[in-house]
Order: structure tokens, then sequence, then C-alpha cells
């Protein structure tokens, strides 16, 4: 532990690099200890000397009381180690400045050089203990140094050095911010002008003093900070900087001519903080100052441009915070540059404050609320005095009047949130502060499109916006991401939030949020590609909140315009959540009902919770029939008998597929009857009965050819959603890519149907006709040009090679279809590619690279609430357990298999998940246990007509049998 004193300029303190907060000196005779022994030679001191300068007027026995509680808080402050008392001689273990100054001058009179005597002046920051002046013990030394300071000088001066400029001290630590030094440290050695930019709060301060700091020592010099925030007037930054640096113009000379005189013999690093608000000034002197002297640098800080030539700009970013979606062990939280600084400013505010299990939750929400923005975190953890980090957590949407700073010290733009931003909103045009406060009604990002359709008016028309953009991005106040789709704007949340405020001021809001909403009820109604809905989801998020407040209809039609994104991104509770809230508000029994309860159902359907999706498909078909909407009656006909299949019950299924053939028929729905057709044959595949199953949509695939001239489409075809692999683990492997609001080409249809014609035939284990069938298909996708089926086909052509002993092959087709399914950012789909990853894995005996699929793919699904897709990723943990020989593992992926399937009814699921724990109980020789969970899920099977399970329960009793 390495504890430093600083007495020139005024006392400071330091743990390890960490400053000692104001707050942690209980007593003010315990720093004035720290300091007599910092003075006293050797660090040592007798007490009963102690005791004299500090308590000459109390008797022995009440002196040395204080000085025992003085000792025990310095000792507290600083470290056990730093304060000793032996042999009534108190003794300070540390660095001290005044030392280290006069150890510098005494090597310069040694060397006698003027570098040398200028190094040694540069440690001589301000008087010694200023605070302390009128204290005799403090005098005599006061007055020793100063004179020291002035021989330095003279004699930098008579040997033709110049006295080193110093920057001031810093109050806190600095923390983080290791790459951005770097970045910067290059930059500067290549230009002569670094201007750090940012938005009101960033830190554009402190890193670049930080950044000065580890420069000074390459300017002779020195370096020299000008703070130009309190300069009202452009014609005073020349006299700002001219004080900074005690600069004087002679008699009918011009100040910038002094200066440039002083400064062009000089290597000297010149610091130009908060420029923004005297841009012109502070650029044209800049101009000037570099233009006469060539061995000076600057760096400034400004939260736009100066634009001057060979400038270099650099975007100073937030601090890094955690990902919301991701929870982090608290020493892993700590990694990320906000909570750190968050942290050290927190136990500064409140000793004995620690990140930990309890406060690490709260602790991210603060970093990722307050965007990094170092000001904030700071203003926030200076609450903690007061309040714990769940309660400023809380009140984060209240942070203006939150975050007030105690300090009186700062700026006063620093003081409060509100004051830095509205430093930066008073600087800007009218058209800039108009548009400024409009963009508030976006969330998580805008592009320039949407600002030009929302935010326009009379008084700022859409071909100005473009410009006005520009200039609020070149000031801070808006980001922009330039990724491969173009630029994508954002606010962040702080700023957002001020902007709002400006926006109510203006009592613009309601209108804007109205025209917000519908340009986000239009680009969702508009089909437009997932990744397009996926950097919008704030916005629709937002955009949800306004209809449903003011235009519950409209609600609804935003639920189910947003069906299936939700479906693929696996967003199953948001969508239960706003169907539900959107259903009541909007009770009106119309179509759009109608079909909002079939795309309810479907959130349903998807995690599994079959029960409650029913009666909502049941109100729809009753509502359809009302209106005497034959399309909208089809519609829910069909999808009860898909909510049939689902249930693994085609009694259920089939007579609903009946009447909705019929119905088609009847109304000569051409597609609606190709697929009533198909979805037949899936019934028939469900019970085994491959012959009539590949006879049917042999004919779904000629029909739903015959319907492409229509030009009619179709909600997708329902999937054979179970593959059988023989000889491995649990055998079943699931893939489902049903999206009933997901509609498809009659062409496309009929591609999926080959793909079902495929997997019978797997079922069927003619593999090279299965190839040909797939093969087929593929073609069928790729005329046109869709990449989430070829993705399907990827899949389905790897288990089939993996049923075949082809496991490279495989994972060549999986590797390829989770490619596709990323890159089209269904969540869904890359969640069943890794759990099938974690099977050919598995098989190929690479147990890690298994386990990596299948815990990505098992925590997906959990976050996600799919049933389906958590249960089968549980299926191939156990595969993989069982493989490593962990059976304890295997019998836990197993029972919470059963678990999450108990509440979907899928009794061939539950059935397929009873099996593998009997091969559990088995392997544990409970012949008992595994005899009970095979008649348990012979009872399943035999109540879904399952030929194929019942045959592999009465096969593997029989072995029972055969074996005792």
């Amino acid at each position: 532990m390495e504890v430093s004193v600083s007495l020139l300029g005024g006392f400071a303190a330091s743990v390890d690099g960490v400053e000692v907060p104001e707050s942690v000196w209980r007593l003010k005779k315990a720093r004035e200890l720290v300091k007599l022994l910092a003075l006293a030679s050797g660090n040592r001191l007798h007490r009963e000397v102690a005791m004299d300068v500090l308590w000459p007027q109390l008797g022995a026995s009440a002196a040395a009381n204080n000085l025992n509680q003085a000792v025990h808080v310095a000792r507290r402050a600083l470290g056990a180690d730093a304060i000793g008392l032996r042999d009534e001689v108190l003794t300070l273990a540390a660095r001290v400045d005044v030392e280290i100054l006069e150890r510098a001058a005494a090597d310069a009179r040694c060397l006698g050089t003027a570098t040398a005597y200028s190094a040694a002046l540069a440690l001589y920051r301000g008087e010694l203990l200023p605070e302390n002046r009128y204290d005799d013990w403090a005098a005599e030394r006061r007055e020793a140094l100063a004179e020291l300071a002035a021989e330095l000088a003279d004699n930098a001066s008579r040997l033709g050095g110049s006295s080193r400029f110093v920057l001031p001290a810093e109050a806190s630590s600095f923390v983080g911010r290791g790459r951005e030094l770097t970045e910067l440290e290059t930059l500067l050695a290549r230009t002569r002008l670094l201007t750090l930019c940012g938005t009101g709060g960033v830190g554009k301060t402190r890193l670049a003093l930080e950044l000065a700091r580890a420069a000074e020592p390459g300017y002779d010099a020195g370096a020299v900070f000008v703070d130009l925030a309190s300069v009202s007037e452009s014609s005073l930054v020349t006299e700002a900087v001219a004080a900074a640096l005690d600069v004087r113009p002679l008699p009918a000379q011009e100040l910038v001519d002094a200066l440039t005189d002083f400064l062009a013999p000089r290597t000297l690093l010149l610091v130009l903080d908060n420029c923004e608000h005297v841009l012109t000034a502070s650029a044209t002197l800049a101009d000037v100052v570099l233009r006469a002297a060539p061995c000076v640098t600057i760096v400034a800080t400004s939260r736009e441009p100066l634009r001057n030539g060979g400038e270099i700009v650099f975007r100073v970013p937030s601090l890094a915070i955690p990902d919301p979606e991701r929870h982090l062990e608290p020493h892993r939280l700590a990694d990320y540059e906000s909570v750190s600084l968050f942290v050290a400013r927190a136990e500064a505010a409140a000793p004995g404050f620690a990140l930990d299990a309890s406060n690490a939750e709260d602790v991210a929400r603060i970093c990722l609320r307050l965007d990094g923005l170092p000001l904030a975190l700071e203003l926030a953890a200076a609450r903690l005095g007061a309040l714990s980090p769940a309660a400023v957590s809380e009140r984060l949407d209240d942070r203006f009047r939150l975050l007030r700073s105690g300090s009186h010290a700062a700026p006063t733009r620093q003081q409060t949130l509100t004051a830095t931003l509205e430093w930066s909103h008073d600087l800007l045009e009218a058209d800039e502060r108009m548009l400024f406060r409009r963009l508030a009604v976006f969330s998580g990002g805008f592009e320039l499109e949407a600002v030009e359709e929302v935010c326009a008016s009379a008084d700022l028309p859409a071909a100005e916006i473009a410009d006005v953009l520009g200039r609020l991005v070149e000031k801070s106040l808006v980001s922009v991401d330039r990724g491969e789709r173009g630029h994508r704007y954002r606010l962040l949340e702080t700023v957002r939030l001020y902007a709002r405020s400006r926006l109510e001021e203006a009592r613009e809001l309601p209108a804007l949020a109205e025209r917000h909403a519908q340009w986000a009820l239009a680009l969702a109604r508009r089909g437009t590609d997932s990744r397009r809905l996926e950097r919008e989801r704030a916005n629709l998020r937002t955009a949800f909140d306004t209809l449903l407040a003011n235009e519950p209809t409209d609600a609804l039609r935003l639920c189910v315009a947003l069906t299936t994104f939700w479906l693929i991104r696996i967003e199953l509770e948001e969508g239960k959540r706003r169907f539900a809230e959107a259903l009541a508000a909007a009770p009106e029994r119309t179509l759009l009902r109608a079909d909002a309860l079939l795309a309810a159902a479907t959130m349903d359907f998807r995690s599994g919770t079959l029960a409650r999706g029913t009666p909502l498909a049941d109100e729809s078909l009753a509502i359809a029939h009302e209106l005497g909407d034959r399309q909208a009656e089809w519609r829910a006909l069909q999808f009860l008998g898909e909510l049939g299949v689902a249930s693994d019950e085609a009694d259920v299924a089939v007579p609903w597929f009946e009447q909705a053939l019929a119905l088609a028929r009847e109304e000569g729905f051409a597609a609606a009857e190709a697929l009533g057709v198909h979805s037949l044959g899936v019934t028939a595949w469900m019970a085994a009965d491959f012959a009539r199953a590949d006879e049917l949509l042999s004919e779904s695939v000629e029909r739903f050819r015959a319907a492409e001239a229509s030009g009619d489409t179709i909600s997708s075809p329902l999937s054979l959603a179970e593959t059988w692999v023989r000889g491995r683990g649990l055998d079943l492997v699931f893939q489902d890519t049903l999206q009933p609001f997901h509609h498809v080409s009659c062409a496309v249809a009929a591609g999926y149907a080959l793909v079902n014609l495929a997997s019978i035939a797997h079922a069927r284990q003619e593999l090279t006709r299965a190839h040909q069938l797939l093969d087929e298909s593929a073609e069928v996708f790729a005329t046109n040009g869709d990449d989430a089926a070829l993705a399907t086909v990827r899949v389905r052509r790897a288990y089939v090679l993996l049923d075949d002993g082809d496991t490279a092959g495989a994972r060549e087709e999986l590797e390829a279809a989770l490619e596709l399914r990323g890159r089209l950012h269904d969540r869904r789909g890359r969640g069943l590619v890794l759990s099938g990853l974690g099977l050919v894995e598995t098989a190929a005996g690479a147990y890690d690279a298994a386990d990596r699929f299948v815990s990505e793919a098992r925590e997906l699904f959990r976050r996600a609430g799919d049933r389906w897709g958590l249960a089968s990723t549980l299926w191939r943990a156990a595969d993989l357990a069982l493989a490593r020989g962990d059976v304890d593992g295997a019998e836990s992926a197993l029972d919470e298999a059963y678990a999450v399937l108990g509440e979907t009814g899928r009794e061939r699921w539950i059935a397929n998940t009873e099996t593998g724990l009997a091969e559990i109980a088995c392997r544990r020789a409970d012949v008992e246990r595994a005899r009970a969970l095979l008649a348990d899920a012979r009872t399943r099977f035999a109540a879904r007509d399952d030929i194929r399970g019942l045959a592999r329960v009465d096969e593997r009793v029989a072995q029972l049998q055969s074996s005792r």
C-alpha cells in the first residue's frame, strides 16, 4: 500500500493512487497531525511535541486522549501501517511532495543545468499549506520553500532555460479510458491541433488533462491548462490564455502579439478547455498561435470542432456499460469502466460501500440508464451517502432533480445535469433547437428518413432537416453510428429526457408523439424485414404506448403487424402482454379483433401454453362467423387444427382441418385448399401413416403449384417438427418453422411441402430420396429468394447426413444455416441450429464444443419462455451428459424438460422425456423405476396412437425382461 501526501498548494492524501475523500477526515486534528509528521525531519516526531503543537491549552491527560483519537482517524484514512507509534515517537510512512521537491533541488544543484532546475521547479505546485498560513509551526518551512522556488527559477533563467508550466492537480482519481488515451497519444504525435469533442458531461476535460499529463514530459516548457468556461465574451479568449501564461504586453503592443512573441521560442502543450461558446475566437487564436509558434501543440475540448486546417477531431465516447441481457457477477461487472467509475466515487461518498451481489444489479442498471456518462455517474454516486443504489436506480426517471452536485467547487454547469445540458442548448440556433427537442419523440435511435417524416413542419421543412441534423451531430448533442446499412442517429437517454422537457414546454409533444406512432405503425405494416424492425424495437414500444392511450384500435393493428417479428425474435412474453392490453382496450367485435385474437394465440402456440391460446382462437371463429367473413372463418378453423397438431391430438386436429378444407372448396380458395390437403398429410404423419402422409403432401405440392398463377399468398405450412435420428440418445430432434402469420407465395409453400416430404423419406430411412427432395425444395427457395426457407433446408439436410453417419457434412450444413439465421436476426431459428450443433458435436465426441452450443441455446430459450425450444435443447443436454458419463447431469436436464413440458399437455414429448429418464434409471440399476416410467410413457404414446413411440417402449421393456 503506497501513501502519498501533498502539502504544496494545499493538503491532499491518496492511497494507491486513490484520493482520500474529505469526508473520511472526521477530526480536523487528524489531518493536522499528518501535516506535522509530513514536515518533520525523517517524518518522525515525539508525541509530546505533537501534543504541544496541536493542543497547547490542554493538560497532558486530555491532550494524550485527543492524540490517540487523531491517530485512530488518521490510520483509518491512510491505512493502519501509515502511522506508527513506538517508544513515544510517532512516524509517517508516506511519499511527501515537499521532500520530493527538496531532493530534486539538490539534484539540480549537482547537475547545474537549466533543464534540471526547470524540472525541479515544476514540482513546486504552490505555497506550502495555504490553509495553515497563520500557524507558526508551518511559517518557517513555508518561507524556505518559497525561497527555494525562487532560487530554482533564477538558476533556470540564468542558464538559458525557462520555468516549466504545470497542470493543475486533480481533486479525484482518474478511472478507465485506457483505450482512448492510447489512441489519443498516437493522434497527438501526428498533429498540432487535437480537439476532443463530445456531449456535456462525457468527460472531455478530464481526458484532455490526463492526456496532457502523459505528454507533458515531451515539452520543455511543460503544459498549460486554460479553462474558457467562465469567459463570457469572444474578445476575452486571448486575455484568458495570456493570464494563464502570465504574459503582459509592452506599451503600445497588442496582447496577441505579446502572446505569440512569448510562445514562439517555446516547446509547449496548450490545453484550451470548453471552447464551444467562444468557438470562433478560440479557432482564430489557435490558428495564430500555431502559425507563429512552431513548437506549440494545442489540445482543445469543445462540443463541436474548431474546424481549423490540420485539426484532428476525436469524439469522446461514453464509458463502456454492461450488456442489459447478460447477468454478470460483481467482479466481472467491475470490468466495465462506467461501473468502475461509479464504484470509485461511491466509495468516496459512502465509506464502506462495496460492489456485491446485493447491489450489482442496481449498479448495472444505473450505469446503463445514465448511458455511461461520467458526470451523471459521479452525481449519482454522490447520492449514496443518503440513498441506496436501489433507491437511486428507481428514481432515475426524475434524474434532473435527483442528480445535483453537493460540491460548490465544480463549475456551475457541472453541478446539475440540467445546467450542463442547458449550457449546450443555449448555444443552438433556432432551427437546431426546434429539431433537437422534436428528436425526443424517438427512442433507441432513428434514421434520417424517419426524422424527415416525423419532425418536419412548415417552419422546419423536410429538405432542411439533413443539414440541421448534421449540425446537431457536430455539436455533440446527437450521436451517429456509421454502419453498413447507412447512418443511424441517437440521443443519449439523459439528453433525450432533457429534449423531451423542452418539447413539453413548446407544447409540441402530443402532436409529435402521434406522428411518431403513425410512422411506426406504417413501418410495421409494410412488412419490413426483421433486421429493420429490430433496430426500431424501442420506437415500436414507444409507439404502442402512444396508440394504446389515444388510438387503441391502431395499437391492435400494430400488434398484428408485429406478430411474425415477435415469433422469430422469441419475444413471446412481450407479445402476450401487448396483445392483452390492446384487446382489452379495443373490445369491438370486428374483423381486426378476429385477426388479432388468432395472432395473440400464436404467442401461446409458440410458448407451449396451448390451453390459453385455444379460447382466443374460439373467439376469433365466433366473430368471423358473426361477421359472415368466410376468409376469417377459414383462418380460425385452420389455426384450431394447428393447435391440435401442436398438442399431438390428431383426433382434435383432423375435424378442424376437414371443416377448413370444406369451406375452402366451397368458396374456391385454391391456396387455402392446398394448405388443407397439406395439413391433413401432417396428421397422417403424426399417426405414422407414412404412405397416406406422402400421398397427401405430394397432392398439396401439385395444388400449390397450380395456384401460383393466382398470386395468392398463404400462411406458411405446418412443419413436420420432429425427425428421428436412430440410435442416438433421446432420438428425437426438433426443428419447427411454423409461423401462422408469416405469409408466403404458393411457390414457396410448395417448397415447404417438399421439405416435409423429405422428412417423411428420412423417417422411412429413404435417405437418397430425402436428399433429392431437399435439393428440389432448395431450388424453389433460391428461385424465390427466400433465405429463411433455405436455412430450413440446410438444417433438414444436416439431420439426414447425421443419420447416415456423416458428422462433418452435418456440421457444415448447420454452420451454414446458423450464418443464414444470424443474418436474418432469427433468434429462434438460430437457437434451434445451436441445439442441433450440440447434437452433432456430441455424436462426434467433441464434448466441449457441444457444451458451448447447447448452453447458449438453453439460455436463449429459457429467457424467451419457449417451451418447445427449451425442452428439445434439454434433451440435447441430457444426451451430452450421458455421453460424458454424467448420469446426474442427464437426469437434471430431463427433470427440467419434464417440468417445462407439463403445461403444454404434449403427451408424446412428455413420454419421450420419460423414456430418457427410464434409461437413466436403468443405468442406476433401478429397474422398478425404469419400468414405471416406461409404463407411463407407453400410456401417453397409446393415447396419441403413436406407433413408433409404442414400439420403442415395448422394445426397451423386452430388453429389461430378458436381462432379469
